[in-house]
């Protein structure tokens, strides 16, 4: 009777380490999945700046896509990017930082430029401030880095282009790379007809 129990009680734990080992996988290709839509709902193009926390300025992200499209405070929606958050400076937040990003949904060729205006000091006296900004691009499951750096905004209503490149087939053109100055809230503010108003 003792060996027949213990025969059965073998053959249970051969079952249950069997169908362990079965499961293993499909737990692995469940998390997979679920960091993949992850992923892809971070977009496909991310530009991020921060400045200091402490700072009451408000750092506005500008950004310019194929197709003529300006993104920014003002148009924070379009066909290729959305601005997700217009970070004011002075406003009080439960995240503790002064933070903008902007995403894309998919990476059509063409040229893509980035900027950061210097919009409003609330009253900080126009003092300089360091903003760092981040662009990059999704290639499969990796995002690759075009740019990652620290600019400096010295003083009120100055905007400073970040970058302009080209992307054909989503991947970057190296030598489409460029840092001579250009304006796209400037650009776009004084175009006939536009919507956009100083003053937030």
């Amino acid at each position: 009777m003792s060996i027949a129990f213990r025969d059965i009680l073998m053959l249970l734990a051969l079952l249950m380490f069997t169908l362990v080992v079965l499961l293993i996988p499909l737990i692995e290709v469940k998390q997979e999945t679920t960091r993949t839509e992850i992923e892809k709902a971070a977009g496909d193009m991310i530009a991020e700046i921060s400045w200091p926390a402490d700072s009451p300025a408000d750092i506005d992200l500008w950004t310019s896509a194929p197709g003529k499209e300006k993104i920014g405070y003002s148009m924070p929606y379009g066909q290729i990017f959305n601005l997700v958050r217009d970070d004011l400076g002075r406003d009080v937040d439960f995240s503790g930082l002064n933070y903008e990003f902007v995403f894309s949904r998919g990476i059509p060729d063409g040229r893509y430029r980035f900027s950061i205006v210097y919009y409003s000091d609330n009253g900080l006296g126009n003092v300089p401030v360091d903003v760092r900004v981040s662009i990059r691009y999704r290639q499969e499951r990796l995002m690759i880095p075009v740019y990652e750096g620290v600019l400096t905004l010295d003083r009120l209503g100055q905007e400073k282009g970040v970058i302009s490149f080209v992307m054909k087939d989503k991947k970057l053109v190296e030598e489409s790379k460029s840092f001579a100055p250009f304006e796209i809230f400037y650009g776009t503010l004084n175009q006939p007809g536009s919507a956009i108003q100083m003053g937030k």
